[in-house]
């Protein structure tokens, strides 16, 4: 009788694998992808969006850049030839505020990339334009095109020269009352920044915490806080904007998204 019951056991086991297993294959766990088409490497950033932002030093200047186009898939033993195309609807003016050098570019074979030239004209450009250019992949011959990463959108922007970091005295005038402060701003890559308290002496002076640092960037002059976390109490994000004025100070407009906490900080640089 035992020996019976081990063989129903056995058997109950076996036919209940060939059955998950079977429902495995059919809920399509074990297939793998072998498709094969071109996109955007960049496309896939939000809004298929990236941003490029130029220094002008001269009128005549040309930046070269690179926009670089995948092939998904297993590589061929033939080249694949892509035509590029830019969209009617795109702001950034052909000649005016870039060149495309070839809107015919091809992967090599046994390749899985190639990088298209793209001439960015920083010296047509003036610190008011905001010029965005919108490439589209229109032919790939016999290869698939990427029906989610087909286009990409360049925003072409212009910096000026950018030199915040040092030591500020602080004035903070928000839901915490008036508080004076230091806090020192530290280059993290061009334009952009951390702020060592983006409080401005708030969280420390009228809630006895830590200082809360945060990211911003700054594009000529503008000040931009996007959703930096609140690393004292939590849960929570700082957003806000500014301006860099012209006599050197800074005026920063923060917020905190969740308790409202805000206030209007204005920085001057510390001279050493």
């Amino acid at each position: 009788m035992e020996a019976v019951k081990k063989i129903f056991v056995l058997t109950f086991i076996l036919g209940t694998s060939l059955w998950f297993s079977a429902c495995m294959e059919e809920s399509g766990f074990n297939i793998v992808w072998e498709g094969l088409e071109v996109e955007f490497e960049d496309a896939s950033r939000p809004n298929g969006t990236i941003r490029k932002i130029m220094t002008k030093t001269n009128d005549n200047q040309v930046d070269q850049e690179m926009v670089r186009v995948n092939l998904v898939g297993r590589q061929l033993s033939e080249p694949v030839n892509i035509l590029v195309g830019v969209d009617p609807e795109s702001t950034a003016i052909a000649g005016v505020h870039y060149r495309l050098v070839n809107d015919e570019v091809t992967i090599p074979a046994n390749s899985s990339f190639v990088d298209i030239p793209l001439e960015i004209l920083t010296g047509n450009l003036g610190a008011e334009e905001m010029p965005d250019l919108t490439l589209t992949i229109l032919d790939a011959g016999n290869t698939k095109i990427s029906t989610n990463y087909n286009r990409l959108t360049i925003e072409i922007r212009l910096s000026c020269p950018s030199d915040l970091a040092g030591e500020y005295s602080t004035v903070t005038v928000g839901t915490g009352g008036t508080v004076n402060y230091q806090v020192v701003i530290t280059e993290l890559e061009p334009f952009t920044y951390r702020i060592s308290d983006i409080t401005g002496g708030v969280y420390s002076q009228v809630f006895g915490a830590e200082d809360n640092p945060a990211v911003f960037t700054e594009l000529c002059g503008e000040i931009t806080i996007t959703d930096q976390p609140d690393l004292v109490f939590g849960d929570d994000t700082f957003n806000g904007t500014g301006r860099v004025n012209e006599d050197g100070t800074i005026r920063i407009n923060w917020r905190t998204e969740e308790t409202e906490e805000s206030g209007v900080t204005t920085l001057t640089r510390v001279i050493e």
